[in-house]
């Protein structure tokens, strides 16, 4: 094969590809809730005090969420706002609430706004 229909195949490929990678939706508020309420969802931070560590977040239907991971346990209230997902530390004033969205890479990958990867827990393989 001639070197330039080498070159064209991972061209193509990548082509092929593209919809694919470029798939991410965002979700609504009611779209977390029917799917992500009640289910770990787990990933590792890129940056912040946990930045390396698998972390599992799981928000309950009674506006309470838990994350755990990295040998600490933490207790925290989340609620919708804006579109957004808020949570804060049970202890923490409402204005110390961290807001972020969410969207979905493929059927068990989704993203935060703060570009943290999440896959549904527990997970062996972590997304990205």
């Amino acid at each position: 094969m001639p070197p330039a229909r080498l070159l064209s195949i991972p061209l193509i490929l990548l082509g092929a590809l593209a919809p694919a990678i470029a798939a991410a939706q965002p979700l609504t508020v009611d779209e977390f809730r029917r799917e992500l309420v009640g289910v770990p969802l787990c990933g590792t931070p890129d940056a912040g005090q946990f930045s390396g560590k698998q972390l599992c977040t799981v928000h309950l239907p009674d506006g309470t969420a838990i994350l755990a991971g990295a040998g600490l346990v933490v207790y925290g209230l989340w609620e919708a706002a804006n579109g957004q997902i808020c949570r804060r530390n049970a202890q923490d004033p409402p204005d110390k609430r961290r807001c972020v969205t969410y969207e979905r890479v493929d059927r068990s990958h989704y993203r935060n706004s703060d570009g943290v990867g999440f896959c549904l827990g527990p997970c062996e393989e972590q997304a990205q």
